[in-house]
């Protein structure tokens, strides 16, 4: 049975990042993490970085990068191989253009998906709340992509708080796509009522009030995200990486809550003997 490695994503801290990114990831490697995931190299070189995750021993797990800049600079996919990224998270990828005109999309991301695939990179989609409130014909526009793209070989890093957040069904994205689901984000938070929220990015980075479920970003464990109920069909997708994801700490110390976290994560998984 193999070890599900353990990756913090370098968002929540993506401001200590544009002032000391190898601080960052120096104190991210004290915490336990087995890995990262990027969010841009905030300024460096990919040698300098490859060299800072050598000398810290931390795995590069991927990037989150937009469909038209992976599309302009060809170079980038075999940069991030170097780097030694196993995935590549393509990101921004239009909307309206999914809505509406897929096939062309979809030729887009399956010429992107083929030439990561040549050098031993899986491209992957990473879902927010949008990809599930918005729809075409009563579906949600992320199944629209994964039913179109999934065959083709595009991942899902399937993130299992904003896609209840969105009002999707954790359970279904999970076993309809349980062998495409090789990283899984794990983002906890709490409401009084989901059914309240809306479209949370229109108070973020604040809490919600009453009005709004009296939303908010948790710790992974410390939420309503049921991970006891989820874990065992995200184990059946057999992941290479959990990611501790919660995008906001608001006043709390995020190294803190990210510990919180990677613990919570490491006992759950023992009790179910992994």
């Amino acid at each position: 049975m193999t070890a599900i490695s353990m990756a913090s994503p370098l968002y929540i801290l993506r401001d200590r990042c544009q002032e000391d990114l190898r601080g960052v990831l120096t104190r991210l490697k004290g915490l336990g993490f087995d890995g990262v995931e990027f969010l841009g190299l905030f300024g460096h070189s990919f040698q300098e970085v490859a060299a800072w995750l050598q000398e810290l021993d931390l795995q590069p797990l991927g990037d989150h990068v937009p469909l038209a800049k992976l599309e302009a600079e060809p170079d980038l996919l075999e940069a991030y191989a170097n780097l030694g990224c196993r995935y590549l998270t393509v990101a921004d990828v239009p909307m309206e253009e999914l809505l509406g005109q897929e096939r062309r999309l979809f030729d887009r991301l399956t010429c992107l998906v083929e030439r990561a695939r040549a050098l031993g990179l899986r491209l992957q989609y990473h879902n927010h709340a949008q990809e599930l409130l918005r729809k075409r014909d009563g579906v949600e526009a992320l199944e629209i992509l994964m039913a179109g793209m999934a065959p083709k070989g595009l991942c899902l890093e399937i993130d299992l708080g904003w896609l209840e957040i969105g009002g999707g069904d954790s359970e279904a994205y999970l076993r309809r796509y349980r062998d495409n689901c090789p990283v899984i984000h794990l983002k906890d938070y709490f409401a009084t009522d989901l059914a309240r929220l809306g479209n949370v990015n229109d108070f973020l980075p604040q809490r919600g009030g009453p009005e709004r479920g009296c939303f908010e970003f948790r710790p992974t464990g410390f939420g309503v995200l049921n991970l006891p109920k989820l874990l065992p069909l995200c184990l059946d997708c057999q992941p290479e990486w959990f990611v501790m994801d919660h995008d906001l700490s608001y006043e709390r110390d995020p190294y803190e809550d990210l510990g919180w976290s990677l613990d919570y994560v490491r006992r759950l998984l023992a009790c179910c003997g992994r």
